[in-house]
């Protein structure tokens, strides 16, 4: 058993195999990732910011002692023969059964030259240097408000008042988001002095300025992308069924249908919109689907029927600095529902699902099966 990826979906899936009781002495899982560590994605804004010192967490802390860890980056996918090809000239690795669970990055080739990213914490960590040497009452763009471009907007003008920060977006800012809860949001951030431009496409920048589709220029002397997050491209290199942003094509219980033995989890793939067409790119999302992988393995070497997915959602939870955040309850199938919690016990919420995301993980190391997740809608309801 070979998993690429070592997220939140990928070790979650690890810890649910390695640790099955009735497979410990039928299956090695082998788990390749780039690094050996775990990356806490969902605090790189904190770390960009200086109000956390790192989002990495070691990843033998995390991932069952069954499991061996590999360092490197998957180039290819032989499917026909069952390998995965190693970038650096490393031996590769055959497998019975694979996991892909590569995840999401933000898409490099769509990120101006002159652009900060946050993918990763060599990224949280350039921005950081980049923003402490800021003088007062410089700018700092934020391009893109999704839910991370909230949250990183939020964090830096909560730690620097000292500079003026604009939030630029697309389309209206936190419109997924019931009334109440995009008032709270527009609320939040104009009291921290954030500036936000709506309905304005950047389509590029440079060292002080961005540069909008309508062809204003605007002063930026520190921009941050957060739009556009893809999938890497190794299931296309490879070979494999993908859709138009090259996540892996699966079914219902996440296996390839092309390739029975390859299953998928996590940001990377695509099921099916009966099941799946409500689900977004989230830990909240990759640590069910990962387990749900793992027992779609487990039936399958069983040579049981392995269930249809089903995932849903109770919460969406918004940092908005370290002293507010916002909690949206939603619908299973993550459409808004009328009550938002916000301010400081918002905040609280927050930080303590933030917390459980690795506790849900440990709890699976020291008990197989015992992650569990709210169903999703039915599937003629799912969109």
């Amino acid at each position: 058993m070979v998993i690429i990826g070592a997220g939140y979906a990928g070790v979650m899936a690890a810890n649910r195999l390695a640790g099955s009781p009735g497979l410990s002495d039928s299956i090695s899982v082998t788990v390749i990732n780039p690094i050996f560590d775990f990356v806490e994605r969902i605090r790189l804004h904190e770390v960009a910011a200086g109000s956390r010192q790192s989002a990495r967490v070691p990843m033998r802390s995390l991932l069952h002692e069954r499991a061996d860890l590999v360092e490197g980056t998957a180039s290819r996918i032989d499917a026909e023969n069952h390998y995965v090809h190693i970038s650096g000239g490393r031996e590769p690795l055959d497998y019975d059964v694979l996991l892909y669970a590569v995840g999401s990055t933000q898409a490099s080739g769509k990120i101006p030259a002159g652009a900060y990213a946050l993918k990763d914490p060599k990224d949280a960590n350039r921005l950081r240097a980049r923003l402490s040497q800021l003088n007062p009452g410089s700018t700092v763009s934020i391009i893109g408000a999704g839910l991370t471009g909230i949250e990183v907007t939020a964090e830096i003008a909560e730690k620097y008042p000292r500079l003026q920060v604009q939030l630029i977006s697309r389309g209206a800012i936190a419109g997924s988001l019931s009334g109440s809860g995009r008032h709270a949001v527009m609320k939040r951030l104009s009291g921290l002095g954030v500036e936000m431009i709506e309905n304005t496409d950047v389509q590029g920048c440079d060292d002080s300025s961005v540069i909008t589709s309508g062809g204003d220029t605007l002063r930026s002397d520190c921009t941050i992308w957060t739009a556009g997050f893809s999938a890497p491209n190794l299931a296309r290199d490879s070979g494999l069924p993908t859709d138009a942003l090259g996540r892996l094509m699966v079914d219902e219980s996440l296996s390839c249908p092309q390739f029975p033995d390859i299953f998928g989890a996590g940001d990377a793939i695509q099921a099916p919109q009966s099941v799946a067409g409500h689900l977004r790119m989230s830990c909240a999302t990759a640590l069910p689907l990962g387990a749900h992988a793992a027992d779609s393995i487990m039936a399958r070497l069983d040579k049981r029927a392995p269930a249809p997915l089903s995932v849903g959602y109770m919460l969406r939870c918004i940092s908005l600095g370290r002293k507010s955040g916002l909690v949206q309850t939603v619908r299973a199938d993550d459409q808004p529902r009328r009550f938002v919690l916000r301010g400081r016990l918002a905040a609280t919420v927050k930080a303590q699902m933030c917390q459980m995301t690795l506790s849900w993980i440990r709890g699976e190391l020291r008990r197989s099966g015992s992650f569990s997740w709210p169903k999703g809608p039915r599937p003629a309801e799912a969109r």
